[in-house]
């Protein structure tokens, strides 16, 4: 390596470094503000909700449930747990019944063994609505949980009634070289984001010291996967809404930011695509009020 690229390396790491701990700390501080609204709502409004756990093969499924109502089941994104969606859930209650799960491996979840797939945790997913009598259920899934949905969809059409897609790939073409580098970066152990969801998880998640196995796994997942079809996109029945945001990190990309968003609807029977115009891909924190009108005028119509 000649002296230049050395030192270009040199400078580039930390430029990147700080970057992540500015994008770290600004979707942390979004979570605090949407934290704060959903402690708010439980002590003014004390809505019906309780937990409990599915046996989903060999992991055990944490979920929540709030409100009454027609089931809408919220798939978080990778590495998250149900708390992501602290913006939806107040507003999401007040008309449905809401069931907030923990991915296998993802917060109080079990891990199980093998690996961990989006067809897998589609399958965890339909254990519970089985289990919890919610079929046919609206699914709105979060990147990962997004991606579930999909997988849900395709498996099980029966106990899907609507799908919300958020920040939601569908094959691993889907990304950038850039977003490929930014979802290195995340699998990194000593990237501020992954500091910060280790030590959750390792207050949350009753296999402890299973951190460095879950993280090993999904980012296997994330290197392999997703791999679906155009074609396996059309076999999809349920009415679909796709949001689509022109400034997602990881699947938004010059000169066409909504080109994924668009070949996802484009290629599901029937779906519509909505944007949210300079939406990033933690959209739910970012924009919780519009993403909230979005989901509930989608399901009114589903």
């Amino acid at each position: 390596m000649s002296e230049g690229s050395r030192h270009e390396t040199t400078m580039v790491r930390p430029c990147r470094a700080a970057r992540q701990s500015l994008e770290a700390l600004a979707t942390g501080a979004l979570w605090a503000r949407a934290c704060a609204g959903y402690l708010y709502w439980l002590v003014k409004e004390r809505p019906p909700r309780r937990a409990g756990r599915v046996q989903a093969g060999d992991a055990a499924i944490f979920y929540r449930i709030y409100g009454s109502g027609d089931p809408v089941l919220l798939l978080h994104g990778g590495f998250m747990m149900a708390e992501a969606w602290f913006a939806q859930i107040p507003a999401l209650a007040r008309r449905h019944l809401v069931v907030t799960p923990d991915s296998r491996g993802h917060g109080r979840s079990g891990s199980g063994a093998g690996p961990i797939t989006y067809r897998r945790m589609a399958e965890d997913a339909a254990c519970l609505i089985r289990e919890l009598g919610l079929a046919p259920a609206h699914v709105v899934g979060w990147s990962d949980g997004g991606t579930t949905a999909l997988a849900l969809a395709m498996q099980e059409p029966g106990l899907v009634r609507s799908l919300v897609l958020l920040g939601t790939p569908y094959n691993t073409s889907n990304y950038s070289p850039e977003a490929l580098l930014k979802m290195e970066d995340l699998l990194h152990p000593h990237s501020p984001e992954t500091l910060a969801l280790r030590a959750l998880r390792g207050l949350l998640n009753p296999e402890r010291g299973s951190w460095p196995d879950f993280a090993a796994r999904m980012g296997a997942m994330w290197r392999e996967l997703p791999d679906f079809t155009a074609e396996e996109l059309a076999s999809v029945k349920a009415p679909t809404l796709v949001v689509a945001c022109d400034r997602d990190e990881f699947l938004s990309a010059w000169p066409d930011p909504l080109k994924v968003f668009r070949e996802t609807a484009e290629a599901i029977p029937g779906a519509r695509m909505e944007s949210v115009r300079g939406g990033k891909h933690a959209v739910l924190l970012q924009r919780p009020h519009r993403i909230n009108h979005l989901i509930l005028g989608f399901l009114d119509s589903a």
